[in-house]
């Protein structure tokens, strides 16, 4: 089913693989699929395990790939604006800062699924600071739009 299509692991903190999530290449639709009664996950978790004094928590597995993998920047990703768990929380406590980082994606309706997303994680998570990209953009967005060092001094650089 979903031969053709990038395979994202979900991978525990010891390395264990706990599901997966298919992303599609095309345009075509559905963009995203999981095998069917697969729990949400909190991608790159490993990342909270990190000897930094700070996090990125971003909306999306491929914004998390590109602020660790290119920019150097630990960072978690939340698969969709609904997935967040309350109990995600307690991950970042060690941190001194955590940066949170949704798509700013305004809806014909005026709502915003990335900033609404921002502001109930900041709200849950202890020194968090939200951090707002231009309108319609997300962090791999901004990564195409202005490269690495712009985008890993959104979220302070590296630390």
């Amino acid at each position: 089913m979903y031969e053709g299509w990038i395979s994202i692991p979900y991978m525990t903190a010891l390395g264990l693989c706990v599901g997966f999530k298919f992303r599609r290449l095309d345009d075509g639709k559905p963009k995203y699929g999981s095998p069917v009664g697969q729990k949400s996950h909190l991608f790159n978790v490993l990342a909270t395990m990190s000897a930094t004094k700070s996090i990125v928590i971003c909306e999306g597995e491929f914004d998390a790939i590109v602020m660790e993998a290119n920019c150097g920047v630990p960072a978690v990703g939340v698969p969709g604006v609904a997935a967040w768990k309350p109990y995600y929380t307690k991950l970042f406590s060690g941190f001194d800062i955590v940066y949170v980082v949704g798509d700013n994606d305004v809806k014909e309706d005026g709502s915003n699924p990335g900033m609404e997303f921002s502001r109930r994680v900041a709200g849950e998570v202890l020194n968090s600071q939200i951090v707002q990209l231009p309108p319609g953009m997300d962090i791999t967005d901004f990564y195409l739009a202005n490269g690495k060092d712009l985008t890993a001094n959104l979220v302070g650089g590296v630390k």
